[in-house]
């Protein structure tokens, strides 16, 4: 475990087991979920889990991937509901990474910190170079190789087309959000935060539960 990432986790006091990730007593973050049940919550499209499986798949599945221009039209129509509140959540973060296996294949580092200007394709920034510093690196880009640029918009959709995960640690707001599929799960160990997540989710017509 490098030191970006153990510093992203001394942001998160409140947050029981969180210290243990990176240790020889480490645990996965999905069991920090687990041990923090007051503290997270889920995203869907769904008021509550559907427990009818044969009408969810039958009646309402927009999950499913046999080319049919009709499932693809519901889960994108779905897809930029969720984009929409990723995507301006993140916005109002000034302390920002993502993290991804994808990042690790195809630039070298699985957590990366955003740059607040950076919204659109974002530049891989290190995690000691200043934000003033990132963005005169960035002015000129017309020369710079595509290989060092993350596509956020894409790797989010990705995520949410189920073909990657992806994790987004919003430092200041306290909130962490994993994206798996069309379903997002969340810690906030700041309840304004959550509020605040959850009022930008009512605008876009998801549930938060």
């Amino acid at each position: 475990m490098f030191d970006l990432k153990k510093e992203i986790f001394k942001e998160f006091d409140n947050v029981k087991g969180i210290e243990r990730i990176g240790t020889d007593d480490e645990v996965a973050l999905s069991e920090v979920f687990e041990e923090n049940t007051e503290l997270t919550f889920d995203i869907d499209f769904l008021p509550k889990p559907m427990m009818n499986t044969y009408i969810y798949d039958s009646y309402f599945n927009v999950y499913y991937r046999d080319g049919n221009s009709k499932h693809i039209r519901e889960h994108r129509k779905y897809e930029k509901r969720f984009l929409k509140v990723i995507l301006t959540i993140m916005g109002y973060s000034h302390d920002l990474y993502i993290e991804s296996e994808d990042l690790e294949r195809n630039h070298g580092a699985n957590v990366v910190k955003i740059p607040t200007e950076e919204m659109g394709n974002v530049y891989l920034a290190k995690h000691q170079d200043s934000l003033a510093k990132i963005v005169l690196n960035n002015l000129g880009l017309k020369g710079r190789s595509k290989e060092k640029q993350i596509d956020l918009l894409m790797l989010l959709k990705k995520a949410l087309r189920d073909k990657t995960e992806v994790t987004i640690y919003l430092c200041d707001l306290k909130l962490i959000l994993l994206i798996t599929d069309l379903y997002v799960s969340c810690l906030a160990e700041d309840e304004r935060s959550k509020k605040f997540l959850e009022s930008i989710c009512a605008v876009e017509g998801l549930y938060v539960r």
